[in-house]
């Protein structure tokens, strides 16, 4: 049974929460007792899997608020990695961490505030990590309904295998959570610099959901699995209904 690395981008400036008077920040918030971080790691938590963590945060709020410690003190063998400044989006933050990532393991991209479950995802990720990498390739995406502009969407075929990802657009009324697993880290790794490689200087947002259409013009297969019940909390709003 291969690893499930587990990669955290946890670097954005929260501002939504700073202007509601929040100090603390947002990983960190708890909800009854647990941080955000943890609640949306439980997600994919599977007893029987081998799992390696990467978290990149920023560096203000490791002087800040120490935010390494607490996660170490979470997740002893936890790797924090950290960043000056704000990056242009998920997937740059993300590759803060390749010196970590074995290409031999799964990846699974995570936000850290929400909440779901997901019998099939999970599933699914346990049949693919019990396979040798090599007889791998593509991924999943976990979604719930939706049809609101301010999610990313998956357009599926009639046995829920996906045609292509958009983001902020509304393709379909499958809107996808921030869970996002790639077979492979190697398989990962190369759609992550293929994005980065294409963009346009100064107009892209590097959202980890475009980078299903770069696996699925490599000729991969990523299948979309449906989710029991999900809960996001990226807004003070949002938090505030379960607080």
């Amino acid at each position: 049974m291969r690893s499930l690395h587990i990669i955290m981008p946890m670097a954005g400036e929260g501002t939504r929460f700073l202007k509601e008077g929040w100090t603390t920040p947002k990983p960190l918030i708890e909800l009854k007792g647990i941080p955000l971080f943890v609640r949306a790691i439980r997600s994919v938590i599977m007893d029987d899997i081998n799992l390696k963590y990467s978290f990149i945060v920023r560096q203000e709020h490791i002087d800040r608020y120490h935010i390494n410690e607490y996660i170490k003190n979470k997740l002893p063998n936890a790797k924090v990695f950290s960043v000056l400044n704000t990056t242009r989006g998920a997937v740059e933050t993300c590759l803060m961490a390749e010196s970590a990532i074995d290409p031999n393991d799964s990846v699974i991209v995570m936000d850290c505030d929400l909440e779901f479950s997901s019998k099939a995802f999970l599933e699914n990720i346990r049949q693919i990590l019990a396979k040798p990498v090599d007889e791998v390739n593509g991924g999943l995406l976990v979604s719930f309904e939706s049809d609101l502009p301010k999610y990313s969407y998956a357009e599926i075929d009639a046995n829920n295998i996906v045609r292509r990802t958009a983001e902020k657009e509304v393709i379909s009324n499958h809107a996808l959570c921030g869970a996002y697993f790639f077979s492979s880290g190697k398989g990962f790794l190369k759609v992550a610099h293929q994005l980065l490689d294409n963009s346009i200087p100064n107009k892209s947002e590097f959202y980890v959901s475009l980078l299903y259409n770069y696996l699925l013009k490599n000729g991969e297969t990523v299948k979309l699995c449906l989710m029991e019940n999900y809960y996001s909390y990226g807004t003070p709003e949002e938090l505030k209904r379960y607080m």
